[in-house]
């Protein structure tokens, strides 16, 4: 009987029973690895879908469309067409492991919400003012009322909210390529002057101490109501122990523009000083004008000189060279025809005080664009163009202008606005290179002002879009 090598039998079966062992391992660390993939793959996917929803989420919330990226590099992409809101989840972009996930709503009127609007914001304005009371906010009524019947007063009433769609800090928000505005105005019955102004000046330019404008930023002089608290160094009282800006008098330092509501004659005096030395038109007539910083040179109005002593002259008419370190302030008739001033006279020829007593009603809507070059024109300076219109109200003693609502072409600031008849104000000024990037941010709001003239204005209606 022939023998049997037990030990070689046995050496074979291990090789054989660890060969088989190893391909089962393989196999279940190949099936454990798809299985693993395939978690990784679904949880991506979800990850991908909740991240479309919350970009969904935050352009309901923001009206603001673009790219944004996560701490830990997640992304989403929001597209906003009208109604319109298509929002991309990305995980793992770029790799192989990315997933991708997109929702889409359309919600009726979204394409028409505003960024601001004293509706949603009133609680953001505040007022910076000589005494209490000359500027005032209803939060029932969503308004603003400027003036109060207070003689020798003056100040203004500031954006202070963070919209997220100017990229807003306390009230100071990212310049881009412009806004678009709307407000409804009235003069109350008995108002006599000064006026007021719808104004935006830059929040990163420095003085000779290194100040920046801020939210307590104003012009103003105590008792020169014809400054309209956009012109001037703040000072409360005339020996200039007091200034309302809290700075030591720098007034509202350039660039800034305006539009001027002015409502009280002030014809003109050689001396920038002088009381009535705003080179009004010649037949008292109440008009919207441009203005911006006259001439920038320190007027001696004070002693001693203020920073702010430069801006004696910003809202006098035709001061300013016409550079794009100067832009000048609109012409009076007198002085030559001018797109930037506007008197009505083409409306109504007899009613030289329209803004105070017009018929059937004298309640205003104005409605503004500014568009902001961001590259720069052959001449190396960034160009600004600004449109506005005043359009007659036409329900009577109705402040909320059912003539132009909301969804009419006219009160919609989220689109552009194309009518040309019979109201368009409009300039278009360059800058220079520095003056451009001081105005990579700004402020906005409205100045007002009296002297010996009393007056009450409401503002209601604000809505304001960002150009995007």
């Amino acid at each position: 009987m022939p023998s049997v090598n037990q030990k070689g039998n046995v050496i074979a079966y291990v090789i054989i029973a660890m060969t088989t062992i190893a391909a089962l391992a393989v196999g279940a660390f190949y099936m454990s690895s798809y299985a693993a993939l395939g978690e990784l793959g679904a949880n991506n996917l979800n990850r991908a879908y909740f991240l479309a929803l919350a970009g969904k989420d935050y352009a309901l919330i923001n009206h603001v469309g673009g790219d944004f990226t996560l701490s830990n590099g997640d992304k989403f992409n929001i597209v906003i067409t009208g109604n319109t809101i298509v929002s991309t989840g990305v995980v793992n972009a770029g790799t192989p492991f990315e997933a991708r996930r997109t929702v889409s709503i359309t919600k009726t009127g979204f394409a028409s919400q505003t960024d601001i609007s004293f509706t949603k914001d009133i609680q953001a304005f505040a007022p910076v003012q000589s005494q209490a009371g000359f500027i005032t906010t209803d939060n029932s009524t969503a308004s603003v009322t400027l003036g109060h019947s207070m003689m020798g007063s003056f100040g203004a009433i500031w954006y202070g909210g963070s919209a997220t769609q100017g990229n807003c800090q306390n009230g100071k928000c990212d310049f881009g390529t412009g806004f678009r505005a709307f407000f409804v105005f009235q003069f109350a019955s008995g108002s006599t002057g000064d006026g007021f102004t719808f104004a935006f000046f830059n929040g990163e330019g420095v003085d000779v101490n290194g100040i920046k404008n801020d939210r307590n930023s104003v012009g103003g002089d105590s008792g020169r109501g014809e400054l309209l608290g956009y012109a001037g160094d703040s000072r409360v009282d005339s020996a200039g122990t007091s200034f309302l800006d809290g700075k030591g008098g720098r007034g509202i330092q350039p660039p800034k523009a305006a539009v001027e509501f002015d409502v009280f004659p002030n014809f003109g005096s050689g001396d920038v000083c002088a009381s009535g030395s705003r080179r009004d038109g010649l037949d008292s007539r109440n008009h919207v004008a441009y203005v911006f910083w006259g001439d920038n040179t320190i007027s001696v109005c004070h002693s001693p000189v203020t920073i702010g002593s430069n801006t004696y002259d910003d809202n006098r008419h035709n001061n300013g060279a016409g550079t794009a370190t100067e832009p000048k302030n609109s012409r009076r008739p007198t002085d030559g025809a001018d797109t930037s001033y506007f008197d009505a006279s083409s409306l109504w020829p007899a009613q030289t005080n329209w803004m105070l007593s017009n018929a059937p009603t004298n309640i205003y809507a104005f409605r503004i664009e500014v568009t902001r070059s961001i590259t720069p024109n052959a001449n190396g300076n960034f160009e600004y163009t600004i449109k506005s219109w005043v359009k007659q109200c036409l329900v009577i003693n109705d402040i909320t202008c059912p003539t132009y609502a909301d969804n009419s072409n006219f009160a919609d600031t989220a689109t552009d606005y194309t009518d040309t008849i019979p109201t368009l104000i409009r300039n278009q000024i360059e800058l220079s290179s520095i003056l451009h990037q001081n105005f990579n941010s700004f402020y906005f709001g409205w100045t007002a002002a009296t002297g010996g003239a009393t007056q009450n204005v409401m503002l209601n209606r604000f809505r304001m879009n960002f150009l995007k």
